[in-house]
This record gives structure tokens, C-alpha cells and sequence, in this order.
């Protein structure tokens, strides 16, 4: 790991500086305001080994054709032997022997058709489909239930938590609406629970949100700065052993400045961010957008709107690229509905279901803990 400081006259210029030597994979350690009023920096990031490059000739370069190829007997290829005519002398090509049939195997088939219906790209498409065909099974759903064990990473533990867990992301994926689940979940399992925002950006935010509190019976604190937050985390009021959950408006990741205020409370509370991401979105954007939490310290990923949109390769480019674990997943809007704990097997199942279909959460609510 590379560690290295900044120092700017402005939190703005000083992100806009570490990520543009470290890039947006680098990690706020710290922030400190120096005697003459500049901000520094402490971030860090991995040094990772180059990629190998691709080969060109590898089975996802021809992916139109080649993912049919699902077969342990290789054609063989054209000869190149001549047979020599005994009386003229003359040198006449043997015809290639006619190539084997492609083999495709209903399991081969049905993996390859929904990585194409939800959009992953070529690459993961591959890698997924390569580990699910090398499982020792004939069931499609236990074998891409294997491949996501096998390549992404799940957390999902909210209570017992030293530090306060702090939902951030783009505006109107519902984070509001998730803490409000969060919040439902622990009245009825009898856990302590402190709920704060820091919207100030929405109008009716923190009124929406207080809704939501007053009626479930917790307390709704609002820290305004990110002094008052770290005054108010520090202050003693919160009981010991609450799980605490900072909400926070939807930030535009590409905008500097909203990006340093957002990372000035996630310092000031030394929280966790949890980045809330919908379902849905463009596979590439979704991607840019995770990679840009994670650079503030997202390491975990919660996903909405499951049940309004029928297309979900973003989710798993977002959790790859960004290197996030899945978390929970939002499948109605109903805070009575909960939230989800996301595992391989409901992963794999929502992959593999005919889209048409309603009621996507029964996918969850079959291997829900």
C-alpha cells in the first residue's frame, strides 16, 4: 500500500489533487486543518500487479460464437498432408476432414443467455460462466450461485458495530427509505438504534425521515456540520452499544465540492460509508459511480429499486470494478418489507428467473436467514 499527503488551500483542490496522481481507487486516511488555514490529506492507496494483457485469442474474444463451444472434444483441425499420386508424381491435397458439430449443452445455454439478457460485459460474462461450467453440478442456479461465491465478497452486519454506519450515494436512490427499514428491522427485533441526518440539501428530507422515527418511536438527531456531528457522536447522548446510522443527501460524485463535504462528515463522525446504489442503471455508469464511493471508503454496497427495473448487470459491474461487497438489497418500497440480505444463491436466482415474472423479493424470501 502506497501512502502519501496533500496539502491545498481548499478540501476541493486538495481531493482533486490525490486523485489525480493516485486515481479513484485511493482512500481518505485522514483530514487536518493547518495553522495557516490549508487542508491536508492522508490518503492511500494499493499497489496492485499489472493486469496481464488480453488475449486476443482467449474464449471471450469470439463471444458471438465460441460460448457455444462448451465441449471436451476438440475439432480437429484442417490437415495440411499431401498424398503423392504413384504414377503422375503429383502432389494432391487430402480434404479436410468435416468439423465436429458445436455441442451445446442446456446448461451452457441458459448461463450464456441471461449474462447477455442483463448485460455483463464480455470479460465477467466469461470469468462467471468458466467457474458456474466447472462446478459439479447439472442445476444452472447451484452453479452461477458456486461463480458468485467464488468472485464477489458479502457483509451484511448492521448491529455490534463500533463505528457508525453512514448510507451515501447518488441522488434518489433511497437512502432515506432504507434507513427507515434498518430502523423498522431493529424496533422489532428490541436493539437500540440512533438514527442522524445531515440532508440539508432536499427539501422535506429531514421531515420525511422524522416521519419515519416518530412513528417507529426512535429519536432523530440533526447535525447540520460536520462539527455538530462529531459534537454530537462525542456528547455522551447516544446510549452505549447503539447501532447508529448517519443519513446524508445524494451527492453528485463527479462534483468536487460535494464530494469534500461529504468527505468532511465522514471524517468528522469516523463512520463507515455504505454506499446505496438502484438497480437499473447503465452497466459503465454504474461502475464509474461505485468506484467513486469507494474512494471515499465505501467498501460495502446496499442495491434498490430490485423489483422496478428487470436488467441487473450493473450491480455486478459496480461490485467488481469497486471491489464492494453485497450487502442488502431493497426489493419494494415498503418499509414494512424489510430489506434483503444478498447471498450467491438469491444473486443467482434473480439472474436466472424469467424476468416477466412479478415479485421478484420471493427470490430473497426463499433463502432469507
Amino acid at each position: 500500500m502506497r501512502i502519501k499527503t496533500y496539502t491545498a488551500p481548499s478540501m476541493e483542490k486538495a481531493i482533486s489533487l490525490l486523485r489525480r496522481e493516485m486515481g479513484p481507487e485511493a482512500i481518505i486516511l485522514s483530514s487536518q486543518t493547518l495553522e495557516n488555514g490549508d487542508i491536508q490529506l492522508t490518503a492511500a492507496v494499493e499497489q496492485l500487479d499489472a493486469p496481464p494483457a488480453h488475449n486476443t485469442d482467449s474464449w471471450a474474444a469470439d463471444w458471438d460464437r465460441d460460448w457455444r463451444a462448451e465441449t471436451d472434444e476438440t475439432p480437429p483441425p484442417a490437415s495440411a498432408a499431401v498424398t503423392r499420386d504413384a504414377t503422375s508424381a503429383k502432389a494432391a491435397p487430402i480434404a479436410p476432414e468435416r468439423a465436429q458439430p458445436i455441442r451445446v449443452t442446456p446448461k451452457m445455454e441458459v448461463l450464456v443467455q441471461s449474462m447477455a439478457y442483463h448485460g455483463l460485459p464480455t470479460r465477467l460474462a466469461e470469468m462467471l460462466c468458466r467457474t458456474a461450467l466447472a462446478t459439479r453440478t447439472d442445476n444452472p442456479e447451484m452453479a452461477l450461485a458456486a461463480a458468485f461465491d467464488s468472485h464477489f465478497t458479502y457483509s451484511s452486519r448492521i448491529s455490534g458495530r463500533k463505528a457508525p454506519m453512514m448510507l451515501v450515494g447518488p441522488p434518489g436512490v433511497g437512502k432515506t427509505v432504507t434507513i427507515a427499514k434498518f430502523a423498522a428491522a431493529a424496533k422489532l427485533e428490541g436493539r437500540e438504534f440512533r438514527i442522524i441526518t445531515t440532508d440539508m440539501s432536499r427539501a422535506g428530507a429531514i421531515e420525511q425521515l422524522k416521519a419515519y422515527t416518530d412513528i417507529l418511536g426512535f429519536d432523530l438527531d440533526v447535525a447540520e456540520t460536520p462539527e455538530a456531528l462529531k459534537a454530537l457522536l462525542e456528547s455522551g447522548k447516544i446510549a452505549p452499544g447503539a447501532d447508529i446510522l448517519i443519513d446524508t443527501g445524494g451527492i453528485n460524485i463527479y462534483d468536487a465540492g460535494e464530494v469534500a463535504a461529504l468527505t468532511r462528515y465522514i471524517i468528522a463522525g469516523r463512520a463507515e460509508p455504505v454506499v446505496v446504489l438502484a438497480a437499473g442503471t447503465d452497466t459503465a455508469e454504474m461502475s464509474d459511480t461505485a468506484e467513486g464511493f469507494a474512494a471515499l471508503g465505501a467498501r460495502r454496497m446496499i442495491v434498490t429499486r430490485l423489483d422496478t427495473t428487470r436488467r441487473y448487470g450493473g450491480i455486478f459491474t459496480a461490485a467488481q470494478s469497486a471491489r464492494l461487497s453485497f450487502s442488502y438489497a431493497s426489493v419494494s418500497p415498503s418499509v414494512a418489507s424489510g430489506l434483503h440480505k444478498i447471498n450467491p444463491v438469491n444473486l443467482a436466482r434473480i439472474l436466472l428467473r424469467d424476468p416477466t415474472r412479478p415479485e421478484v423479493g420471493k427470490e430473497f424470501d426463499k433463502v432469507r436467514p
